[in-house]
């Protein structure tokens, strides 16, 4: 089997493996129960539900494409291989498992092989988009998600320097005191990876650097889907009862994790047409060649 058919099965696999995980857990049947408070099992029900019905089959599709060499397939795949590499090292880290009661631990080979699976193929896809690069996006799309990318993280910066401060100046809020090692470990992976990868994207596509496009094509879709999973939270949050302002709240994340999804959908579809294109116009032009030689045997 090819390299590019083993990534591609491996892809299908971790998608499978992020429904089969959100299906098993307290989304689904219970069997996987997470040493977390009720607050924090209702913020990991709104990420499941973006594992089910966003990653989880964006991974199935990217494999499906990369199996039948779809230049698009590789940059498809890492969004959901990302959020995965993301997602489940919080999985085993964030539970506190001295205080509240569950068994997520039993499930340590299936978030471990997620994992492994999970950035061992984005590597993949990051050098095939090396050796075989998009086209990149138009001068429209580039500056309007630039611009997104840019506030959204910048918000997002503000918002957790803003909490860590707090922490400096307040005695703990209940939300820290049921769940410190989720609110540390969180700010340490968004502000230390995630948030400046983020911006300097988004400068990067605002500039037009060649470096950027491999990004946008890539990091920009995981955080795409990392959004979600924070949008998704905030609704689940707010339908258990919480005050207005949880509403707003949710209102405006949503909004911008529409946002990032119909750019990120775009800026696909787009690249996805050009490399088709591309590829009919280098069909055409060996169907041509290889008539041209037959008549100049003839």
């Amino acid at each position: 089997m090819t390299r590019q058919r083993l990534s591609a099965v491996a892809t299908i696999c971790a998608g499978a493996a992020m429904i089969l995980n959100a299906l098993l857990g307290p989304l689904g049947v219970g069997l996987i129960r997470f040493h977390e408070s009720a607050a924090m099992e209702t913020q990991l029900l709104g990420g499941e539900l973006t594992s089910l019905v966003l990653a989880g089959p964006i991974a199935i599709l990217a494999g499906a494409l990369w199996w039948r060499g779809a230049r698009i397939a590789p940059a498809l795949a890492f969004a959901p291989l990302g959020y995965a590499v993301y997602t489940y090292v919080q999985f085993v880290l964030v539970p506190d498992y001295a205080r509240y009661p569950g068994n997520n631990e039993r499930w340590f080979p299936l978030y471990v092989s997620m994992v492994m699976t999970a950035w061992i193929v984005a590597v993949a896809a990051w050098q095939e988009l090396d050796a075989h690069p998009l086209s990149p996006p138009g001068r429209t799309i580039r500056h309007v998600f630039g611009t997104v990318l840019v506030v959204t993280n910048g918000l997002f910066a503000l918002a957790w320097v803003t909490s860590i401060a707090s922490t400096y100046v307040h005695a703990p809020s209940p939300e820290y005191r049921e769940h410190p090692t989720a609110f540390w470990l969180i700010r340490l992976m968004d502000l230390g990876f995630v948030i400046p990868i983020g911006i300097a994207t988004g400068i990067g596509l605002l500039r037009g650097t060649a470096s950027s496009q491999r990004w946008a094509f890539t990091f920009a879709g995981m955080q795409t889907l990392l959004a979600c999973a924070v949008a998704m939270m905030a609704v689940r949050i707010a339908l258990s009862g919480a005050d207005a302002m949880s509403w707003v709240v949710a209102a405006t994340l949503s909004a911008v994790a529409a946002s990032l999804l119909g750019l990120y959908i775009s800026l696909i579809v787009s690249a996805s047409s050009k490399a088709a294109r591309a590829a009919a116009s280098t069909d055409a032009g060996a169907h041509v060649g290889c008539v041209d030689s037959r008549n100049a045997e003839n």
